[in-house]
């Protein structure tokens, strides 16, 4: 990067930004008012005239990314053209990207205009900017450096590099484990687990996914290595996914195989029969049942598996002291004489102490901006996780909103998950009512649908002051049991209506 040359004066300063939520509209009017004495005009990308950008012009770019990395609709007519445009000498940039590391593309579009104007001999004067949602302290460090450059101080920005790391599966983070704690004390075991992220540059908000990478059970690996009289099929396989098998897997080990059993499962008609065989069953399982080492050779199976897959959590915790929580289930159980663990619980609750780990932004299930509308937060199980880290949330933002939650488990002596935390905030008001629903206490089954019903009139005014409704659970039963409960109190179509609204918020598993 060069400082711009004494002889080329700015003749235009444009401050140019693409924004789908505002933040970067707000932030290119900001920089537009703090570079005053340089009279910049401030526009959406899609108003300025890409033909005549050249000598003299200074392009501050400002943006977000839309989706999956592509340009917000204010700028995309803007980065077509640009696109189609040979070259730009003689105009100078900088850009300042917002986005988010919860998506896959983090920074996508900034990073494409960035290379875009390069491409076309356009002359950096700052390094780009990949800032994250706390890119306030970036553009606090950003705008004094700018401030030196477009003065003319040919080396201010030489140093500054403003760029928040994005976690991915090639590239995810090891959080040192801090906590393993056991919520109940009936089985399955629930567990409230808290990782370390300092460091990680991380950003999360209340109701965002962790996803773990998590490491293989070393007694199935040694198991595989045995059936396959190979020391190193344990070294082979690590890396490989050996619990969540498709079908493409399934059918080359039955072709390989020569299994007629397995073939005929794989036919859509006895889809059914294919997953209550394969319930509880690993790599392990299916080889032995329908092929043999000679058969299915070790380093053709390496090849047919697909890369050990992450595991996804609900982030159980809003961003505080660089410590993330989660609520998980443990997965243990004995199959054909040997024990069991999940492959992402076991790593979690008896491996080592961190997690790989990296986050993924759910905007479905954030609060919603603005207003003060209640809140009505259904969870079952440890799919009080999420709820839990939205009442962090309310709690740090001071936050005035009537939140009532449901809550179901199976018996309130053994499976009250975070029972001290809610009773505390229901004291104290946090909660305007706490409703549980333990299945198992009474000679009646009484689930989350049961209790919305009996309190049918709050429930129903809830709904009628524009409140939401967030559920989290298990999908096999859970949505549709919620769904017929909302329309028995608010009538028949009631749920869709709500849902049409963007006032429904599901994350089930």
């Amino acid at each position: 990067m060069n400082a711009i040359p004494a002889s080329t004066p700015i003749s235009r300063l444009l401050v140019g930004f693409a924004s789908e939520s505002g933040n970067a509209r707000a932030l290119a009017q900001r920089l537009g008012a703090d570079l005053q004495p340089h009279a910049p005009q401030v526009l959406p990308f899609n108003d300025i005239d890409v033909a005549s950008l050249g000598h003299g012009d200074v392009l501050l770019a400002i943006s977000s990314s839309f989706g999956d990395g592509e340009p917000p609709a204010n700028g995309e007519q803007f980065f077509e053209t640009l696109r189609q445009t040979p070259a730009l000498p003689g105009l100078r940039y900088a850009v300042f990207g917002l986005g988010d590391t919860g998506y896959p593309r983090f920074c996508g579009f900034t990073k494409a205009l960035d290379a875009a104007l390069s491409e076309r001999s356009a002359q950096p004067l700052l390094h780009r900017v990949d800032a994250d949602l706390g890119y306030e302290q970036f553009y606090q460090q950003w705008r004094p450096v700018l401030g030196q450059v477009l003065g003319g101080d040919p080396h201010a920005g030489q140093d500054l590099r403003l760029q928040v790391t994005a976690y991915g599966e090639g590239n995810a983070f090891a959080a040192p484990i801090l906590e393993r704690r056991r919520l109940n004390s009936s089985e399955p075991a629930a567990w409230h687990l808290q990782l370390d992220i300092t460091g990680s540059g991380m950003a999360y908000r209340a109701g965002d996914t962790l996803h773990v990478v998590p490491e293989n059970d070393p007694a199935l690996l040694q198991a595989l290595a045995t059936w396959y009289g190979d020391g190193n099929a344990a070294s082979a396989l690590a890396d490989r996914e050996l619990r969540l098998l498709g079908k493409s897997v399934l059918r080359d080990i039955a072709r390989l195989g020569g299994s007629e059993e397995l073939k005929g499962l794989l036919k859509i008609s006895r889809k059914r029969e294919l997953d209550a065989y394969l319930h509880g069953l690993d790599l392990l399982d299916v080889l032995q049942d329908h092929a043999t080492p000679a058969s299915v050779p070790l380093d053709r199976l390496c090849e047919l598996l697909s890369p050990r897959l992450p595991r996804a959590y609900s982030i159980a915790s809003h961003p505080c002291d660089d410590r993330l929580s989660l609520c998980v289930r443990e997965v243990r159980y004995t199959l054909r004489g040997r024990e069991r663990v999940g492959t992402a619980t076991g790593s979690l609750l008896h491996g080592g102490g961190s997690a790989r780990i990296y986050c993924r932004s759910n905007p479905g299930f954030h609060l919603p901006d603005g207003g003060d509308a209640p809140l009505l937060l259904v969870g079952t199980g440890t799919g009080i996780a999420p709820l839990m880290g939205l009442m962090q949330e309310l709690q740090a933002t001071g936050s005035q909103r009537e939140v009532h939650l449901v809550f179901g488990e199976k018996h309130s002596a053994h499976d009250f998950l975070y029972r001290e935390q809610l009773l505390d905030w229901q004291s104290r008001g946090v909660l305007a009512g706490l409703h549980t629903a333990f299945s198992r206490d009474g000679a009646e089954k009484v689930y989350v649908q049961h209790v919305l019903q009996q309190r049918a009139p709050q429930v129903q005014d809830v709904l009628a002051r524009g409140g939401h409704l967030y559920l989290c659970g298990n999908k096999g039963h859970l949505e549709g049991a919620v769904r017929g409960a909302i329309d028995a109190i608010g009538g028949a179509g009631h749920w869709d209506a709500l849902h049409g609204q963007g006032r429904t918020h599901c994350e089930l598993y």
